[in-house]
């Protein structure tokens, strides 16, 4: 799958005219215009409440230290981490598109209905790659599966705000651009929000 800006006609192959870059473009042969769209993509926060038991979904305010976060090691570079994510394929709705990135990058299966809307955002994580993000969280009991690093992940596995932040990993650039802080600890406590708010929890 493809965002960059077309240089050419999809109907007739003529070079195209820049109208309003980066978005609208023109044909002069078709007499149309052709428009580069931002790709659709999500991402996935899985919380895993290891405090709280797995069945006190009421618990509010600040994230605990104890809690964890689901990141997965992204397979172009050691040691820098994301949240599971991906492009919205064909068909799918963010939320399905964001359950199968999750299944195919960590092993962990949820239920699409159970995701719960935490952030939306645009960017370009690559330059004239525009994306338009939305995330949700999910509570780790609410997944089945193994956890099991597998396509576009070299590994894949929880960790508390401190834990990461003691060790030599890093939150990847376009992560960080992404949410505009490489701060875990907010991450985490945002998604948890989130859930929280869902499940009715104050």
């Amino acid at each position: 799958m493809s965002n960059r800006p077309p240089d050419y006609c999809p109907y007739c192959g003529t070079a195209l005219d820049p109208v309003d870059p980066p978005t609208v473009f023109r044909c002069a042969a078709c007499d149309d215009r052709v428009f580069h769209n931002p790709c659709p993509g999500g991402g996935a926060a899985v919380v895993d409440r290891t405090s709280g038991g797995d069945n006190d979904d009421s618990r509010g305010g600040d994230a605990d230290d104890a809690d964890r976060i689901l990141l997965v090691e992204d397979f172009r570079s050691t040691d820098e981490w994301k949240l599971p994510e991906g492009r919205i394929e064909c068909g799918e709705s963010p939320r399905e598109g964001v359950a199968r990135e999750l299944a195919e990058e960590t092993g962990l299966v949820v239920d699409p209905d159970d995701l719960v809307y935490f952030a939306d955002n645009a960017g370009e994580p690559v330059p004239e790659q525009y994306m338009a993000n939305v995330d949700f969280a999910v509570w780790r009991s609410e997944t089945t599966g193994t956890l099991d690093a597998g396509s576009d992940a070299t590994d894949a596995r929880f960790f508390t705000p401190a834990e990461f932040e003691s060790s030599d990993r890093s939150l990847r650039a376009s992560h960080r651009d992404r949410f505009g802080t490489d701060d875990l600890a907010w991450l985490l406590a945002e998604a948890r929000a989130s859930l929280d708010r869902a499940s009715g929890g104050d």
